[in-house]
């Protein structure tokens, strides 16, 4: 397990690299909400209680009446480190549910990078925003619609302290496949929107986007460290990333009380 403080970095390097449209504060727990798309940028992030923990009820029934208002479901990231102790298991007798599966968070320094080669049979565009074809090969092969991918692209347009670059790959004019990166002034490379399309998989898309990223972009930029979020299910993500040399930091998952529960045990 990393250090608290390594943690906690990573964690306000991740709230730059996906910046929630709205931000609340209740004693250190940080509130994220944006429309429901993705548990990422609508949940409560506890890796910091300044609160009284015989007031944790009240606690949890202040931010549950918070996601009410924005007609969400109240969920909480749950990583290895959490603020106070015991907030996981209070959640369960309150009702909460775990939803989808434990997520690694997995880094490696620039130094260790294993390289790999390029698939040239394909065209490798970069941008600097997140262009329409980008969105929109997320909206059609991704499980995010394309209503989902224009908020998230108004949230890739909140990212200010970092840079960005967006990758498309294609293949005689037509996409098939894409890739963030996003990388913070400490030079840690956030990862992210990494899909290739179904009919052109197994052909090393992904491992050359990542690799004409790197070379072409990051290390012009100072990068000195790479790090993404995978879910541990996802068997050949896992692997290509531990083929390269990838390493866990930490991992976490997310908890959910749904809105109509939270409706019913609690009157305002």
């Amino acid at each position: 397990m990393m250090k608290t403080k390594d943690f906690k970095k990573l964690q306000e390097i991740l709230m730059n690299s996906w910046p929630a449209k709205y931000y609340y504060f209740l004693n250190g727990w940080i509130l994220r909400f944006t429309e429901g798309v993705t548990s990422r940028a609508n949940s409560v992030l506890p890796f910091n209680y300044m609160g009284n923990v015989n007031k944790l009820d009240r606690d949890i029934k202040l931010v549950e009446k918070a996601y009410r208002s924005y007609n969400l479901p109240t969920i909480f990231t749950i990583p290895e480190y959490f603020e106070p102790t015991g907030l996981d298991l209070k959640l369960l007798e309150y009702g909460y549910e775990q939803v989808g599966s434990i997520t690694n968070t997995m880094i490696i320094s620039i130094q260790k990078l294993r390289n790999k080669p390029i698939n040239d049979k394909f065209s490798y565009l970069f941008y600097s925003n997140r262009v329409t074809k980008f969105s929109s090969f997320l909206a059609k092969y991704s499980k995010r619609d394309q209503y989902a991918q224009n908020v998230l692209e108004a949230l890739a347009n909140r990212i200010i302290v970092p840079i960005k670059c967006f990758i498309v790959a294609e293949y005689k004019k037509k996409v098939v496949g894409t890739l963030m990166g996003i990388l913070d002034p400490h030079g840690f490379l956030y990862i992210a929107d990494v899909l290739v399309h179904p009919d052109f998989q197994r052909q090393e898309i992904a491992t050359s986007m990542f690799f004409k990223l790197i070379n072409n972009w990051a290390i012009v930029n100072g990068v000195e460290a790479i790090w993404l979020q995978v879910e541990i299910e996802n068997k050949g993500a896992m692997d290509l990333y531990k083929k390269l040399g990838f390493k866990k930091a930490y991992s976490y998952y997310y908890i959910e009380k749904s809105l109509e529960s939270s409706k019913s045990v609690y009157n305002d």
